[in-house]
């Protein structure tokens, strides 16, 4: 049975709405006054949490050289992640504002860390959760240090297969923590349409008993519908105030209208997603009378006279017997005259010998 993970007092699980994240990531570009108009933005768009992403690019990255290739603007740019990472950096005393931001906007504040240092600082934080991106999946030490904090630990699984999925799940658990989230996710940017994968999120629901959600990297709503009918409980997508900015993730995040729909069109569907139970609801029980149909004489019976099939149709309303009843009418007398049209009631008839 799947467990509800808590987030300062969201529960997020089945029978639950789903959890709907903006994520700044780097989009403010370095700029906190940016990051405050994102939040209000987010926050304007109806989501439940804005995350940032808490780093040093001297910290994980040990080739100075490495250089990263993404379109910006039309344009394609290829430069080092270094520059491109330190440029996004932010001073971390910078997140107590912003978070105070997020929560006096009524939302909740997440960050992916990236190394011990941020874990502990987000924790002074007082972060409801901590996010782990698809790169740090197979960073077992790193999971088992970030699930000692004793809060929900939320896993994306881009680039991984089952027994890194399951490995790094353990690696958690074993460290005495059982509050995890895993969300399905391509690491592409854009993900196409072809390799978004959907079904994953079912499959990765039978193998965890823990709630699965779905970091999105595709463009569009559909994706995102798709998701929450596959029962993803979390919801994630990059966001932007202008696709036009420069950097490497704008162009394909969500923009503020983007984000909208994108929240609307998921309550939408967890409203026509419904209970999934096989019972008629009680305004089809209205329409059933209206629109079915009953057995009726055809023609004018006689009193005593014995029904066969062809004195009997079958029309509106649905309020007498029903069609799949005729073998109960026919070959029985009638107890008295009946006119053509007649809904017909076993009451109508002769007792049975």
């Amino acid at each position: 049975m799947t467990k509800v993970v808590e987030i300062e007092g969201r529960k997020i699980g089945p029978g639950n709405p789903c959890f709907i994240v903006g994520e700044i990531g780097i989009n403010h570009n370095g700029d906190p006054q940016r990051a405050m108009e994102m939040i209000d933005a987010i926050a304007d768009a109806g989501a439940d949490c804005v995350k940032f992403q808490t780093f040093r690019a001297q910290e994980f990255l040990a080739d100075e050289s490495l250089t990263y290739t993404y379109c910006s603007q039309g344009e394609e740019i290829t430069e080092s992640q270094m520059e491109m990472f330190q440029r996004c950096e932010f001073d971390w005393s910078e997140f107590e504002g912003l978070f105070t931001h997020v929560r006096e906007r009524g939302l909740i504040p997440l960050s992916t860390p990236t190394d011990r240092d941020a874990i502990d600082f987000l924790e002074e934080m007082g972060v409801g959760a901590f996010k782990v991106g698809s790169d740090d999946i197979v960073y077992t030490p790193f999971l088992g240090y970030i699930a000692r904090k004793g809060k929900p630990v939320i896993i994306s699984s881009g680039m991984a297969d089952a027994g890194d999925i399951k490995r790094a799940v353990k690696a958690i658990e074993e460290a005495g923590n059982d509050q995890i989230i895993v969300c399905h996710c391509v690491s592409e940017y854009p993900t196409p349409e072809e390799h978004v994968n959907l079904r994953k999120i079912s499959e990765l629901g039978k193998l965890l008993e823990h709630p699965v959600g779905f970091s999105d990297h595709s463009q569009g709503l559909t994706a995102a519908m798709g998701a929450v009918a596959m029962g993803a409980c979390y919801f994630e997508r990059h966001f932007t105030l202008d696709k036009e900015l420069p950097g490497p993730d704008h162009w394909f995040a969500a923009d503020p209208e983007d984000m909208k729909s994108l929240v609307t069109g998921i309550r939408q569907m967890e409203q026509n997603l419904g209970a999934g139970t096989l019972r008629v609801s009680d305004e089809e029980e209205e329409m059933k009378q209206l629109a079915r149909r009953s057995i009726v004489a055809a023609v004018d019976l006689e009193a005593g006279h014995v029904i066969r099939d062809d004195d009997l149709a079958y029309q509106r309303p649905g309020t007498g017997l029903m069609p799949y009843e005729a073998t109960r009418i026919i070959g029985r007398r009638t107890g008295r005259a009946i006119p053509a049209s007649t809904v017909l009631a076993l009451d109508m008839l002769e007792e049975e010998a």
